[in-house]
């Protein structure tokens, strides 16, 4: 798999956050939780999303919590009087920006449907920014996992992000790495697309039940599309934890199987042709034209298709062949109903 893991190398080299944007994002998130450790009433705080899960590319907002004892608000959540979260969540904005302030006085917070965003404003050398998510959450007094708020709702959901960290970062350490390095190419994959088909979540969800110990990253990211192609025309993605309810879409099923079955066939044609470095060239700039070029010289029958398909290129005859960008070759009509896959 020498060809293919090159390319893939390249992507996911291309893919890496800096290491003083990794720093800057766990550094803030810590300040965060040590602000709100001390609320009256918490428990105890956690860290989850891509950060702490060692998966991510460009999103690194760092995800957090702190958890409150249901005894010392009894009248919060669904074990309780049914008491909505917004009136709490304002309270740990308002301590937070107290305490915050001072050292950083361009800070921000926003309530989103979830968390307190924390916005530092506070751009490193490199441009980036990393905000901070806090989830103020509660515990349940019959099952496993935690309360968390939902600000639009003005109700509580249940969810299990401690649980989501523990199984992610686990040994064994070999199939931790692998994992998280196809967890991120799978997300590459997915963000370059106009309109991304799947969050985070649910990539990390659907790897967690396809990479197993004898998988290496090639053939663990072309495992988690097939499986994820094979497992969403089934059914939505259930909570690793079992808690939560099956993880939505953000479009129609059928065309994130679509899109999962030709990043499946890309990543066969590659594989299948490893020896062949053109041929795995065109394999990958099919699955990362961001990424990737195709071969010099060469123009895949699937980028003519595309073009075909979305009238978005002009199509011209060379040598007798059709290529892409023909000169005075009018471009044809655009149909929106395929779903063009390129941001």
């Amino acid at each position: 798999m020498q060809n293919t893991a090159s390319h893939l190398n390249d992507v996911h080299a291309e893919l890496a956050p800096s290491d003083d944007t990794l720093s800057a994002a766990r550094s803030r998130r810590d300040e965060v939780l040590a602000t709100v450790r001390n609320y009256p009433g918490a428990l105890r705080t956690y860290k989850s999303g891509s950060i702490a899960h060692r998966t991510a590319n460009q999103d690194t907002d760092a995800d957090c919590g702190v958890v409150l004892d249901r005894r010392s608000y009894p009248r919060l959540g669904p074990d309780g009087e049914r008491e909505g979260p917004n009136q709490i969540v304002e309270d740990v904005r308002e301590l937070l920006r107290e305490r915050l302030k001072e050292d950083h006085p361009d800070i921000r917070f926003r309530v989103t449907k979830r968390a307190i965003q924390v916005s530092f404003n506070e751009p490193l050398d490199d441009g980036t920014d990393p905000s901070v998510d806090l989830i103020v959450a509660l515990t349940r007094k019959n099952g496993q996992g935690l309360w968390i708020p939902n600000n639009e709702t003005k109700g509580w959901d249940a969810s299990h992000p401690e649980y989501h960290t523990t199984v992610l970062t686990d040994d064994p350490a070999d199939l931790r790495r692998v994992r998280a390095r196809v967890i991120r190419l799978a997300k590459g994959w997915n963000t370059q697309l106009a309109q991304p088909g799947l969050c985070s979540f649910n990539i990390e969800a659907l790897a967690l039940s396809c990479i197993t110990e004898e998988h290496g990253v090639s053939d663990g990211l072309a495992e988690l599309f097939r499986y994820a192609a094979s497992d969403l025309k089934k059914r939505l993605t259930p909570d690793p934890a079992g808690v939560s309810k099956p993880i939505k879409l953000p479009m129609d099923r059928d065309v994130v199987v679509g899109r999962l079955k030709r990043a499946a066939k890309r990543m066969k044609d590659a594989l299948d042709n490893d020896d062949d470095k053109e041929k795995v060239q065109e394999a990958m700039a099919g699955l990362y034209p961001n990424y990737i070029s195709p071969p010099s010289g060469s123009e895949s029958k699937e980028e003519i298709a595309s073009a075909l398909r979305s009238g978005s290129t002009a199509l011209g005859v060379s040598g007798g062949a059709l290529s892409l960008g023909g000169s005075g070759s009018p471009s044809l009509k655009s149909t929106r109903s395929w779903g063009s896959e390129r941001a």
